[in-house]
């Protein structure tokens, strides 16, 4: 365990609580500590009261919305709390998580660190920019650009290694900051026992799964409300829709009124969902970073269409070229053809789950984090 003599300190810093888990940002977080805590001593600086055991915590309470961008918000709180935290256990290196990278910038007292950016922003604002639902979003992520650019350079060329999820964003990142010190590592995905799996949903059912308060799909949702799922619902009658996360925004929520649609929130376990249903969609249009809705459905062995740009930091299990589009009449068509294809869908199902049992695992994230930790200077 990592509360051995031998094991090096690691301090840790984030912006957002990593417990429970309620989205991406936890999930990573979460996911990558409780791993590495098995080969290092880690103290966490975070707005969380407890960690799982061997994870000693250190609280701060951060004011604000936008935690996770450092401009957004008074770090102060922060930086004091991580002077405490090395105070009390001095630390061989650090992994920061966003918001919390602004602490590096002229600090040289501050152990060796790794930056595990997650998503590139500047590449976020720049998408919302070119494809905001309204004028008034497109100005706002306009006017945030440069910032997040100045930050994303100031990040690359301070810290040891900068971590992204996928490679366009790190393409970004390597452009923005000038240096090759920018690296790849995906999420992973707990893939559920073969036990746990439930059958399919007597009526053909397509689901769209995410957090339905963030902006990247609340667009989604209403893209496929709006353009695909009529499309679907004239070639399969019999089909329904569902809408399925934490938190739906109200013209999310709102969905519900139309027919063949429902509105699932909060749901307690996404594995239920995804097994009823007989097809996932990604439809995303704007966003940055890996789709984990895409890897728990393929954990499944639910086959997901989607557009492109949710195949950031995915690899295509064998077969799936088909189910990627750009537009809604592709993703449509290639949607009802699964629901018409039983066959099909269990072939492409079985690819998916095997895929992500071989590449997509969090012992495997963590431990490329690891490296990176072990080699900072």
């Amino acid at each position: 365990m990592a509360d051995t003599a031998d094991a090096a300190r690691l301090l840790a810093v984030c912006t957002q609580p990593p417990w429970p888990v309620r989205d991406g940002y936890g999930l990573r977080v979460a996911n990558l500590l409780e791993r590495l805590a098995a080969s290092w001593r880690i103290t966490l600086v975070a707005p969380v009261e407890a960690a799982p055991h061997g994870i000693a915590c250190v609280p701060v309470r951060l004011e604000g919305t936008g935690l996770t961008y450092p401009w957004r918000f008074d770090n102060a709180p922060l930086r004091a709390s991580v002077r405490t935290a090395l105070a009390a256990h001095p630390a061989a290196r650090a992994l920061v998580f966003p918001g919390a990278e602004a602490l590096w910038f002229g600090a040289d007292d501050l152990p060796p660190a790794v930056m595990d950016m997650i998503d590139c922003n500047p590449l976020e604002f720049w998408r919302g920019a070119l494809g905001g639902r309204s004028v008034r979003e497109r100005l706002r992520d306009l006017a945030e650009l440069p910032v997040a650019t100045r930050y994303a350079r100031r990040t690359v060329r301070r810290f040891s290694a900068t971590v992204l999820v996928g490679e366009r964003d790190a393409a970004w990142m390597r452009w923005i900051g000038g240096r090759d010190s920018v690296h790849v590592v995906p999420n992973g995905v707990a893939v559920p026992a073969e036990e746990a799996l439930v059958a399919e949903d007597d009526a053909p059912t397509v689901v769209f799964l995410g957090s339905l308060g963030y902006a990247p799909n609340v667009d989604a949702a209403l893209f496929a409300a709006d353009q695909i799922w009529p499309r679907i619902a004239a070639a399969v009658p019999e089909a329904r829709f569902v809408i399925a996360g934490r938190t739906p925004a109200p013209e999310v929520a709102a969905l519900a009124a139309r027919p063949g649609i429902a509105v699932a929130a909060d749901v307690p376990d996404v594995v239920p969902v995804l097994g009823r249903a007989w097809v996932s969609i990604a439809p995303m249009r704007i966003g940055v970073g890996i789709k984990n809705k895409v890897l728990e459905a393929w954990a499944c062995a639910r086959p997901v269409v989607m557009t492109p740009l949710a195949t950031n930091g995915l690899v295509l299990p064998p077969g799936h070229e088909g189910f990627v589009h750009r537009d809604a009449a592709g993703l449509a068509d290639a949607v009802a053809a699964l629901l018409r294809d039983a066959a099909a869908r269990r072939t492409a199902g079985a690819a998916a789950r095997a895929l992500v049992q071989a590449r997509f695992s969090w012992a495997g994230a963590a431990a490329r984090i690891e490296a990176l930790l072990r080699a900072a200077c």
